[in-house]
């Protein structure tokens, strides 16, 4: 399995390498977005020189990877010299609404969007209908159209995580409990896609439980896991989490069952309490995302959008019926072979320390 992993962090870090390396692959759509068509005049835009007022809204304040967001935002909004304010609605529908129209009394030129849940068509709507570009953030709206969307693969991310379970189980596969987020998000949806296709391809994979869990809820999942290790008498080979938040909830249901460090276990983000048990040999691996790149970029193309500027997206997707400029953000897997160059090399300082993880 080692010699797998190995190989597996070796690949996906020289194709990112490579791909970083060539220029965007051209669009059937000319490969540039402008802002939102709402009627606004560019005169309407801020002066050269004036600066761009950027709106934030996140769908919580809970998850880890926010705070390092936050500060690498606000960090390129200052160089660039933008102004940029934060909303956390907390998985809130209603409470997001309303942040939003806060926001846009507070003059936003732009707003970047990490929506609570995917069915938000009409919260989009009425913002680009006031001239404000929208910029989708680690979540996309299904019928929408938006000025950028930017995410990763997450549909790699549901391949990888099976893959690589399929990879530590051997040519026989097993009995596997697919623990998703949230069925509202986007995310969420995607990284089951990717999930559906692998299974489909390998008859060998058992798929004893497939369950979404709303909030990306960490009680719930360890509910849906202590029912299923019950319903089939502890003989479970591997647990797929799409995300940290409900991977490390589910690590006491393993645990009690005896199967830390027998069976897969991995999740997505690679939260400190998820390293600590990928180098305790808990958890089998994390996808981590570039978040450094991302928000910079995010932050970029804001700052574009909001003077009326044409951006250049890496791709154009089909995203809910619409044709969606994307910004793709790499993703790289974390096992417990590439941990001391991940935290020394890739993650944002201040993710974590050695102590932390190592201690």
């Amino acid at each position: 399995m080692k010699k797998f992993l190995c190989g597996l962090f070796a690949f996906i870090l020289s194709a990112s390498l490579l791909t970083g390396c060539q220029p965007p692959a051209p669009t059937d759509a000319g490969a540039s977005a402008g802002p939102a068509s709402s009627g606004e005049t560019q005169a309407d835009k801020p002066a050269d020189g004036e600066r761009i007022k950027i709106g934030v809204a996140f769908a919580s304040e809970a998850q880890y990877r926010f705070k390092f967001d936050k500060e690498i935002m606000e960090q390129k909004a200052e160089e660039l010299g933008a102004d940029i304010i934060f909303q956390y609605a907390n998985y809130d529908a209603t409470k997001q609404a309303n942040q939003v129209e806060n926001l846009i009394s507070q003059g936003i030129d732009v707003l970047v969007l990490n929506v609570v849940s995917g069915n938000m068509v009409n919260l989009v709507e009425k913002v680009r209908s006031q001239g404000i570009p929208v910029i989708t953030f680690d979540n996309t709206v299904e019928g929408a159209q938006v000025d950028l969307n930017v995410d990763r693969d997450n549909v790699k991310v549901g391949r990888l995580q099976l893959e690589s379970a399929l990879e530590y189980m051997g040519p026989d596969g097993g009995n596997v409990v697919l623990v998703k987020g949230d069925p509202g998000s986007a995310v969420a949806q995607r990284i089951s896609q990717g999930y559906e296709a692998v299974a489909a391809e390998h008859p060998e994979l058992n798929i004893v439980a497939d369950q979404f869990h709303e909030a990306w809820s960490p009680d719930k999942a360890l509910k849906t896991v202590e029912n299923a290790l019950s319903a089939n008498n502890d003989n479970i080979q591997a647990f797929v989490a799409s995300a940290d938040s409900v991977a490390l909830g589910i690590v006491p249901a393993i645990k009690a069952a005896k199967l830390d460090g027998k069976a897969f276990l991995c999740g997505m983000d690679v939260e400190i309490s998820a390293a600590k048990l990928i180098n305790e040999g808990v958890m089998t691996m994390s996808i981590w995302t570039d978040i450094v790149s991302g928000d910079q970029r995010t932050i970029e193309a804001a700052v574009k959008l909001g003077r009326g500027e044409e951006i250049t997206p890496d791709e154009i997707q089909q995203i809910g019926g619409f044709d969606i400029p994307v910004l793709l953000v790499d993703v790289m897997p974390v096992t417990k072979d590439n941990l001391h160059q991940w935290l020394d090399e890739i993650a944002p300082a201040g993710w974590a320390t050695e102590e932390e993880i190592f201690g």
